[in-house]
């Protein structure tokens, strides 16, 4: 018998420091390397930054809200944010796939 776990979508709000400063700036690249990993693995499904650098937001997918924050929590920038996260009922995208094969 196999166990499936079913997993809840969440929009995550996070709310960047108005000043950047040199420590958090050096944080980026990692913080870069350990979303790119939860993109990898379909933990995140999206992930968006503002023109002003001062909102992401991403939706992601997690047993529950704990869940989610334990997420956010491997984040490096974590300590300078403020979050806000919001379970959905819903979340579509338009289908993403290979472009259709055309056959000479």
């Amino acid at each position: 018998m196999s166990t499936f776990q079913t997993l809840d979508t969440f929009q995550v709000h996070i709310l960047l420091p108005q000043i950047f400063t040199s420590r958090f700036v050096a944080l980026i690249p990692s913080q870069r390397q350990r979303v790119n990993e939860l993109l990898e693995d379909r933990t995140i499904l999206n992930y968006a930054l503002d023109i002003d650098r001062s909102n992401l937001w991403l939706t992601m997918q997690a047993k529950d809200q704990a869940s989610v924050m334990d997420i956010l929590a491997t984040f490096p920038i974590i300590k300078d944010v403020k979050v806000e996260i919001f379970e959905l009922a819903f979340f579509d995208s338009a289908p993403m796939g290979l472009p259709d094969l055309i056959m000479n």
